[in-house]
Formats: C-alpha cells, sequence, structure tokens
C-alpha cells in the first residue's frame, strides 16, 4: 500500500460527501417517522446530538437506529483513510499508534464513520426542516472538520478545577494561571455520565481553576468515538501545581478532573454545540472524599507563594518532588500507619543525604532541628529528641509491631500531639525553608545549614572569652 504523505483537502471532501450525504438522508427520514410516530425517540439525541443514531450496529444492548456500515461510499473514505497516515493515526487504538511503520491496517471503521455522521448530525442542527440539500453549506461545515483531520499538533487549554481551597482571586504566572470558571464550564463538569449526582454537585461545586494554555493535545476517533486527553508532561505538570498548592495551604488541594478545550479544531460536538472534553480521573471518588472536606481561603499572596513553590519544585533537585509528592500522599492516606512511612520518606530525601558520620537518624533528627530553629520552632534539643521518637513510632509501623504504640503519641512543652501531626508539620516546614533556599541539595544540607550555625557558635564562644578592652 503506497501512503501519501499530504492528504489532498478536495479529494478527501469528495470522500466523505457522499456517506454524509447519506447520513442526512437518514436523519431527517428519522425526523418524520418519529413525527408520524412510527419509531420511539432516542434518548441519546437530545443530549449528544444525530450522531448517536449511527455510533452502534442496529443489535445487540447498544444497537442504535442505523448502522454506520450501511452508509454508501464509508468504504471508499476508509481506504482513502488509511493511506494517509496523519490523518489515520487518529483512528487507531492508543497502543497502536505507537508502531513504526504505523499498521494503517488496524485503522477502525466505525471510528472513520463518524466523520461524515458528525458533519451531517451538525448540517441537520442547522437546517431541522428537511429541503434540498445546500451542499456548498455542508462543504464549509467540513472545514471546521479540516483542522483535526490533517493537524498533526493539535492544541487546547485546560482548565483543572481546583478543590479543598476557596481561591479569592485570579493571578497570571508564565507557566499558568489561575482562573474563576464561568458557569457554563461549571455545568459541563457537573454532567459527567455515569457518575452518582451527589458527585456531580461536587464536581461542579469549584469556583477557580488551574488554567494551563495551548496545552498539546492527545486526540483520536471522532463523534461518540472521540477521545482528547492530555499528555503525561501536562499532568505532571498539573500534579506539581497542586503538591505546591497543598503545601501552602492548611489541608490538601487537589483535583479529580479537567476540562480540555480545542483551540481552533474539534473532534466532537453535543446537541448544545459544545466541543469541550470533561477528563475524569479514573479515582475521582476517592479524590472528592479527600479534597472537598474542607476549603480554606486561599488569598492572593499564597497564590504567588504557590507559584514560587510551583517554580522551585521544577528546577530543583529531584528531591524536593518525592518530598513534596509524599507530604500529598500522607494527607490522603486513610491509614495513619501508613501516613508515617510517607512522612518519613519524605524527610529522608530532603535530609538523608551527604557523607556525614553517624546513625542516619540521628543526622537527619539534627539536621530538622538545625533547620527549624531558624524559624522559632523552639528549643533545639527538644526537637530533635521529638523527631527520633517519630522514627521510632515509625519503626515500629515498618517491622510490623502490633500497636498501640508507645511514641504513637508525643508531648511537646508538655503538650500531648500525635506523631503523625507532628511528622506532618515538620515536612511541611522543611520543605518551605528548601523551597525557599537558593540552590538547597540534600547533600549539601549540613554546609548550608549545620556548620554555619556552629561556626556561629564558635565565634560567640571566643567573642565571650576575649578579655575586656
Amino acid at each position: 500500500m503506497d501512503l501519501e504523505l499530504s492528504p489532498d483537502v478536495d479529494e478527501l471532501w469528495r470522500k466523505v460527501r457522499v456517506p454524509a450525504l447519506d447520513a442526512i438522508a437518514r436523519i431527517y427520514n428519522y425526523k418524520y417517522e418519529l413525527a408520524e410516530g412510527m419509531v420511539v425517540a432516542d434518548p441519546r439525541v437530545e443530549k449528544h446530538g444525530y450522531k448517536t443514531l449511527f455510533d452502534a450496529p442496529p443489535s445487540g444492548s447498544r444497537s442504535s437506529l442505523y448502522s454506520y456500515e450501511d452508509l454508501s461510499g464509508l468504504d471508499d473514505l476508509y481506504s482513502y483513510i488509511k493511506l494517509n497516515p496523519i490523518i489515520a493515526w487518529k483512528f487507531l487504538l492508543p497502543d497502536i499508534r505507537e508502531s513504526d511503520p504505523l499498521d494503517v491496517s488496524k485503522v477502525l471503521l466505525h471510528e472513520v464513520a463518524m466523520i461524515p455522521v458528525l458533519l451531517a448530525a451538525r448540517y441537520v442542527a442547522a437546517h431541522p426542516i428537511e429541503s434540498a440539500i445546500d451542499v456548498s453549506h455542508l462543504r464549509d461545515l467540513f472545514d471546521d472538520q479540516i483542522e483535526y483531520l490533517l493537524s498533526d499538533d493539535l492544541r487546547m487549554d485546560i482548565y483543572v478545577p481546583i478543590l479543598g481551597a476557596a481561591v479569592e482571586t485570579e493571578g497570571d504566572f508564565e507557566d499558568y494561571s489561575v482562573v474563576r470558571l464561568c458557569d457554563s464550564q461549571r455545568a459541563l463538569l457537573g454532567r459527567v455520565p455515569h457518575v452518582s449526582p451527589r458527585d456531580q454537585r461536587m464536581m461542579a461545586s469549584a469556583t477557580h481553576a488551574l488554567k494551563m494554555s495551548n496545552a498539546a493535545a492527545s486526540a483520536g476517533g471522532c463523534g461518540s468515538y472521540f477521545e482528547l486527553v492530555p499528555y503525561l508532561s501536562t499532568i505532571d505538570s498539573v500534579d506539581r501545581f497542586f503538591e505546591a498548592a497543598s503545601l501552602a495551604n492548611p489541608s490538601p488541594v487537589g483535583y479529580a478532573q479537567m476540562l480540555l478545550e480545542p483551540i481552533g479544531w474539534f473532534g466532537n460536538i453535543d446537541s448544545n454545540g459544545n466541543t469541550s472534553s470533561v477528563y475524569l480521573l479514573r479515582d475521582y471518588a476517592t479524590r472528592l472524599d479527600n479534597y472537598c472536606r474542607h476549603a480554606y481561603p486561599v488569598s492572593a499572596d499564597e497564590i504567588s507563594r504557590i507559584n514560587v513553590y510551583y517554580g522551585e519544585l521544577g528546577r530543583g533537585h529531584p528531591s524536593l518532588r518525592v518530598a513534596a509528592r509524599r507530604y500529598v500522599a500522607a494527607w490522603n492516606r486513610g491509614d495513619d500507619e501508613d501516613r508515617i512511612v510517607d512522612l518519613c520518606i519524605g524527610l529522608e530525601a530532603l535530609l538523608g543525604g551527604g557523607s556525614g558520620g553517624g546513625e542516619i537518624i540521628h543526622r537527619i533528627s539534627l539536621r530538622a532541628a538545625v533547620m527549624l530553629s531558624r524559624i522559632g520552632w523552639g528549643p533545639s534539643k527538644e526537637t530533635l529528641s521529638s523527631i527520633k521518637d517519630i522514627y521510632n513510632y515509625r519503626s515500629r509501623v515498618v517491622h510490623g509491631v502490633p500497636g498501640p504504640h508507645k511514641k504513637q503519641l508525643l508531648y511537646l512543652d508538655n503538650t500531648p500531639i500525635h506523631a503523625t501531626r507532628l511528622a506532618m508539620a515538620t515536612l511541611s516546614r522543611i520543605l518551605d525553608i528548601a523551597l525557599t533556599t537558593n540552590g538547597f541539595h540534600p547533600d549539601k544540607v549540613d554546609d548550608m545549614f549545620l556548620y554555619p550555625v556552629l561556626d556561629a557558635a564558635h565565634v560567640m564562644d571566643e567573642n565571650s572569652s576575649s578579655p575586656a578592652t
């Protein structure tokens, strides 16, 4: 099979036109039979448009009124698309898209059929009364689909609703913006199918969102089979923002879905003319439970602090990101014993490096005590001892010792505090210091924090022992 490197737009139109005209005739026939009481209304048409009349063969539990396989000229369109890799790529299963060379024999017929079906559905929506087909207008409508079919660099704006925070302001930064969601966006976020009404209300409750502008889009299929997802690099940036936000907030901040808005193209459209897609995370229910318990106010100053954290988590030492991930994971754990393990891993990522002598728990505790003394955490000796107690609790957990554990409840200034709560506060403050210290490196903690304190103490000792002049 000889593949064409650059599809001819006019030829593509000629291939799409024949099945599109057939689909238009069938849609008008459905409207006629519905008006005459000859068929029962398909409830999916009202929500998704006329394309649902064709989205499955007319048999089985998901039967549709018409079979896409019967559309006139569909075989010619299918053969033409298989000759053009730039189009064919979008109509393969995701794992097959990565094959080299591209296996165009596995192009999905039912997804190709949605090209003319979607065009026909849009035409009938614009011309609800049957009359002679306005081929010129049909061609104009097809122009709107060409960008999706022929582009190899699709772009979209991504809106990620912020859960767990009552955002008080908007903000524009280099990599992203924090914006207010409009009513139509919130309505789309709350209309996700196969989700309970309670969860839908929670999904539509966010007032503000993280916006990633002009992000690369991974898209495939068309119409009822269209799928739009962000690339992993974009998801990583989104996760980095929410890690930063959780550090700047007294409770966890997160997300459960994204609203994806194509820029200058589309692969699907609903009965209301909406071309956006909602990307729902598989563990959305757990995320909603974790992030919708509280919504603390987030001021303009805190939005700016989130941006500082976001930048350093991206360009700083990788251990910063490890610690931030573990901090967020600890917030979301349902079991305290899992939580303490996450928090200690986070502390070790930041404070366990270098070649200093001595037992590692003592080194970590000493380094934490020195760093926390800079922000007024009280006597360093007491801080060092309490962090050792945290590790004593963690050690019993990871070695399978059944509870209750003696060091699970600690005392600071004769005030009881749970070891995990102290560990959360410790990791949070250590991360804040690390993220706001230029050039932080886990292998240089002693050079950056411990030795300067010892040197300062030595100078003070010398000055106090010098004879008065």
